[in-house]
């Protein structure tokens, strides 16, 4: 009887251990390579907190904080992306058996199952809005761009009846029902045939993230531009 005794105490010594360690450290890696693997970063940290932090063996999560350096967000890049929650409901089941037949999309946002609070914040160089512009518009070429609390300047070349002409675009860029914008507020053109042309009558309003599939129901909210860069932040719904 003791023996038997002894022995059921080791497996609830064991049980509670592979709840209180493995299961987090377990749930830790697999969301910290989920993370490496949608955004592509360079380097990647993940932290789980709950007390006890056996509760994560199912599913619930006091704080979450993790950060990403130089994150692709669709086609944008973050540097020093964070994300932080607390109060969160994680659906282990659909993590370690995703349902079959759905988009990545879905199955993303059926793993949380509710959050406190959830919080994603970064910051969009000069340089990464410039790699943006260039890829994304065609006839622009080699576009230098500059950022500042007032907001940004950008000038490039475009091909204009065989000819090369200089543009010069300033905006800035705003959140706006919950996607990202290049506000564009006015807009020249300059070469030797059309001399300066004012176009601001052609103005509009670039979209940075019509692409890009936020998880969880995230939105942009707000922006604040600064000195070489512009910092965003993105909340749950």
């Amino acid at each position: 009887m003791k023996k038997f005794l002894a022995a059921i105490i080791v497996l609830l010594i064991a049980v509670v251990a592979f709840a209180q360690f493995a299961v987090p450290n377990a749930l830790t890696n697999y969301l910290k390579g989920k993370v490496t693997e949608l955004t592509h970063a360079h380097e990647v940290t993940l932290r789980l907190d709950s007390l006890p932090s056996a509760k994560i063996a199912v599913g619930y999560v006091d704080s979450l904080h993790c950060t990403a350096d130089n994150a692709t967000i669709g086609e944008l890049n973050l540097k020093q992306a964070k994300l932080d929650g607390s109060s969160l409901h994680i659906n282990l089941k659909e993590i370690l058996f995703p349902t079959d037949g759905i988009s990545r999309e879905e199955h993303t946002n059926r793993c949380l199952q509710s959050a406190g609070s959830l919080e994603l914040s970064g910051v969009i160089t000069s340089k990464a809005l410039q790699n943006f512009l260039a890829e994304k518009v065609d006839r622009l070429q080699d576009p230098q761009v500059v950022m500042s609390p007032e907001g940004i300047t950008a000038s490039a070349k475009v091909s204009i009846l065989g000819r090369d002409a200089d543009v010069q675009i300033g905006g800035q860029i705003i959140a706006r029902d919950g996607d990202l914008f290049f506000q564009i507020t006015h807009l020249n053109v300059e070469n030797a045939i059309l001399r300066r042309v004012n176009l601001d009558k052609f103005l509009g309003d670039f979209n940075l993230t019509e692409s890009v599939k936020m998880p969880f129901g995230m939105q942009f909210r707000t922006v604040e531009m600064r000195q070489g860069e512009a910092f965003v932040k993105a909340t749950r719904n």
